[in-house]
């Protein structure tokens, strides 16, 4: 049984969450919704509104009947700022975003990382960022870090990276801890474009949906597992990106591919030709449409979002996936599939690693599973005594 201090970290972190999901709402609804005693989210808010993370923001002109307004309540928007950064074996791109999601600072570093200066590389990135929130005089409340290969999200593990050439597990977060006070989380460049879409696109939390990550890499043309194109895909059921008991959920090869070829049936050194050449994306895109109409009705998903260079490189993308779909089902129950482009395009990585480290620090504690991992208020305490 969870202790005291356990429960009270989760039910402060269950009215976060609460607020953060429902802007404006008050402390009856936050009881009704959550189903607590009114007191007990009395004397959580009072403890909340004294450490500064939500405001009382009028009251509300909803309200029927009788008796004193209720006080509306909204997370503070100017608490502070959050860096995310997407980071490759030739580049890393950043933003530094509010906590709403908008980008107030977007940058490029050029410059090779792999698996002897990877920890290095991040650092140098973080204090370019750094400087910038500096002199605008802001606060950094914690990053986000979108890799490519195989992550465990929960220790900050890359188990595996073809790109940075790491064949074993490396617990990058326990070498970046020493060298980085704000608390950091990394995911897979994949798993963050649904990151971006939960946790600043509000109507995505009522859909299991896929996000699609397609990027034209040419660092590594040389190597079968860095070709020219790469993809990777994120699912979300019920809120919740799927990892996989392994953490390699969202791997992607289809089923024409082998060993020689790549991801795609397409020869791994064809691709290095594109996205100049249409005749052999068109190609690319409709043996991918064929992959996903699979996944799309095997998980019964209702939204697909494409996000990195396939938004700029659209094609015929969106009505062979509609086709494809229509095509696998096999039943004359009507389905509705919506198909959408990434507002984020090339910086869906960097944003959804933002958005990764939101979720966080709006997320539930576990009782159990996961308990070591910091989170929701336990999260937010730890920011406030680093900032003294």
């Amino acid at each position: 049984m969870a202790d005291s201090n356990r429960l009270h970290s989760i039910n402060t972190s269950r009215i976060l969450r609460a607020i953060w999901l429902n802007p404006g709402v008050s402390r009856i609804q936050a009881a009704e919704l959550l189903d607590l005693d009114r007191s007990t989210v009395t004397k959580i808010m009072q403890v909340i509104l004294d450490r500064g993370l939500v405001v009382t923001a009028g009251k509300s002109t909803e309200q029927s009947g009788v008796g004193r307004r209720q006080v509306q309540l909204r997370i503070r928007e100017d608490l502070g700022v959050v860096i995310g950064l997407e980071l490759q074996a030739a580049r890393c791109s950043g933003v530094i975003t509010t906590l709403e999601g908008s980008v107030l600072h977007s940058f490029e570093s050029p410059g090779a990382a792999d698996a002897g200066n990877l920890a290095e590389r991040i650092v140098s990135v973080i204090a370019l960022a750094r400087k910038w929130i500096d002199g605008e005089g802001l606060f950094l409340l914690g990053i986000g870090i979108g890799l490519p290969g195989v992550i465990d999200p929960y220790t900050g593990t890359v188990i595996r990276s073809h790109s940075f050439g790491l064949g074993a597990p490396r617990r990058l977060k326990d070498e970046l801890e020493p060298l980085i006070p704000e608390p950091i989380f990394f995911e897979n460049d994949a798993n963050c474009c649904c990151w971006a879409e939960l946790a600043f696109a509000s109507d995505n939390r009522s859909r299991n949906f896929i996000s699609v990550l397609g990027e034209f890499r040419t660092d590594r043309p040389n190597e079968t597992q860095c070709h020219g194109f790469a993809l990777g895909t994120g699912i979300v059921i019920r809120e919740r990106v799927l990892h996989g008991d392994h953490f390699t959920a969202g791997e992607f090869r289809t089923v024409y591919s082998n060993p020689e070829t790549g991801q795609f049936e397409i020869p791994w050194r064809e691709l290095a030709s594109l996205p100049e050449n249409t005749s052999l994306l068109d190609t690319l895109y409709r043996e991918l449409a064929e992959n996903l109409a699979f996944l799309v009705n095997c998980f019964d998903l209702t939204k697909i979002v494409f996000a990195g260079d396939l938004p700029e490189h659209r094609g015929n993308l969106a009505s062979y996936v509609e086709s494809a779909v229509a095509d696998n089902w096999n039943y004359d129950i009507s389905r509705e599939l919506e198909i959408e482009f990434s507002r984020y395009g090339k910086a869906a990585v960097s944003i959804g690693a933002a958005g990764l480290f939101v979720e966080k620090l709006f997320s539930v504690p576990d009782i159990a599973d996961r308990f070591q991992e910091m989170v929701g208020y336990d999260l937010y305490e730890y920011i406030l005594k680093r900032k003294g």
